[in-house]
């Protein structure tokens, strides 16, 4: 499978690297920015470049902003060190001006900004959200999402905001002969036990909700908050809202493989071990070959059993 990276500089020339030392590309079903650290030989001096692009195949699996970079001469051969994140990782460095946004849709909330190569599905509109003071504009996509559907965003390649579960099932089977490892595992570090959430004029015990899941595993983390208006058409989908994220990744299942078979993010993907929809990808490669690591996440928002 041949590596190979586009790197465009702030004069907008394009350098085409195909000597790729080594790289690790990471994905995840909760994050809106990909990560990749790759180090490469350069056929000549590069001027500064300012966006990258990886590709497996000339499968494209990466785009995104060069976060930092050097270039240094070993061996002979002039190498950069680059890493970088998608340009989806905007949606988390951007503020919207705090009020409240009625009829909103996601593409009028993408358009706030010039926010360059971030696309969306289209998606239904909702009543309103509340944007908080010092918030990151993920939050509020956060937010609308749980509203529409009680469902959590993701970003497939090269950049969509996705809001809707996909429902496709053209299914991507693993090689079982490629397969390097298998492993289960989870993560209770952000679950919590219960919600205490005040009333209008601040009183508390009207509305409470409690987390079984972290009941049966004896863990006692108790969050009180004040009203939330984000959620004034339903008071307990503030509470549930923040259990079902305490409970994300709480089961997953792993496998790596040699190779890549060209799956995204929400992808429908199996094997003996596992089948599922992937929820977090790493992809590692150098002059050897390529590896591919996919995590099956089983909470409220990733392989639901409903």
């Amino acid at each position: 499978m041949q590596i190979r990276c586009e790197c465009t500089a702030a004069d907008s020339t394009v350098c085409s690297l195909t000597d790729c030392l080594q790289f690790v590309l990471v994905r995840d079903r909760y994050l809106p920015n990909a990560v990749l650290r790759i180090r490469t030989v350069l056929p000549e001096a590069m001027e500064e470049p300012v966006r990258i692009r990886l590709f497996l195949d000339d499968f494209a699996v990466h785009d995104g902003n060069v976060q930092t970079w050097a270039c240094e001469r070993k061996n002979g051969q002039l190498q950069a060190r680059i890493e970088s994140q998608s340009f989806a990782a905007a949606l988390m460095k951007n503020q919207l001006i705090p009020g409240l946004y009625t009829q909103v849709t996601l593409a009028s909330l993408l358009e706030t900004y010039h926010l360059p190569y971030i696309t969306c599905e289209d998606v239904p509109s909702i009543n309103y959200i509340v944007v908080k003071d010092n918030t990151a504009m993920w939050d509020s996509i956060v937010a609308y999402n749980y509203k529409l559907c009680h469902s959590y965003p993701f970003v497939r390649l090269p950049n969509l905001l996705c809001m809707m579960p996909r429902q496709d099932q053209n299914e991507i089977i693993l090689p079982e002969q490629a397969i390097l490892s298998e492993s289960t595992g989870g993560s209770t570090a952000d679950m919590i036990s219960r919600v205490d959430m005040a009333d209008e004029i601040g009183e508390y015990g009207s509305f409470t909700r409690s987390n079984p899941e972290a009941l049966r595993r004896g863990i006692t983390r108790v969050r009180q908050i004040l009203l939330d208006r984000q959620y004034l058409y339903n008071p307990y989908d503030a509470l549930q809202f923040r259990i079902d994220v305490s409970n994300r990744r709480m089961h997953s299942k792993t496998v790596r493989y040699a190779g890549y078979c060209g799956e995204d993010l929400e992808d429908l993907a199996s094997c003996s071990f596992v089948r599922g929809r992937v929820s977090r990808i790493v992809i590692a490669g150098d002059r050897s070959g390529i590896t591919t690591e996919d995590t099956f996440c089983f909470d409220p928002f990733c392989n639901t059993a409903s």
